[in-house]
């Protein structure tokens, strides 16, 4: 606790009542004030161990990363971090387009899960509306957008494991 200077009092702080959980990544400049930051974590619904401990993480590693629980106001939350010397950005992958993903691969859908590792039927109810990918389809998504070959290379896993004996 001596790195964070003062005693962080959390009876007095007027918590959100309402929002929704956001993941965030957070990184600090020179000079945060460590309590002020906890303080505008806990309003937010986060425990203050877990405060403690993400901010702790920060200061030592350079960057954190973190759920919190209740934001009703993202700029407000950010800013209230900015001004205690905390920058926070959202840690999550933005929606994209999966038949767009698709089409620059230039493989048919069947070929595209496949290949990826994806359910076919999921792939088709995502290219048609019917459901949305999660945040972790996303990502991969995202993955396969920027560097497919990574993820076909992460599929590939006949050297990794043994095969098994006839």
């Amino acid at each position: 606790m001596e790195r964070f200077g003062q005693r962080v009092r959390t009876r007095d702080v007027v918590r959100v009542s309402s929002g929704s959980p956001v993941r965030l990544s957070l990184s600090f400049l020179h000079g945060a004030n460590t309590p002020e930051a906890a303080r505008v974590l806990v309003r937010r619904q986060l425990p203050l161990r877990t405060a403690h401990a993400v901010l702790t993480e920060m200061v030592d590693h350079g960057k954190a990363f973190v759920t919190v629980p209740c934001v009703d106001d993202l700029r407000s939350l950010k800013d209230e971090l900015s001004s205690a010397g905390v920058i926070a950005k959202v840690h999550a992958p933005r929606p994209i387009s999966v038949r767009e993903v698709r089409d620059r691969t230039k493989l048919s859908q069947e070929a595209f899960s496949v290949r990826y590792g994806l359910d076919l039927a999921t792939l088709r109810n995502w290219e048609q509306g019917r459901s949305e990918p999660d945040a972790a389809a996303n990502t991969l998504l995202w993955t396969i957008a920027r560097n497919p070959e990574a993820v076909e290379e992460s599929l590939d896993m006949e050297d990794e494991v043994a095969a098994p004996s006839p």
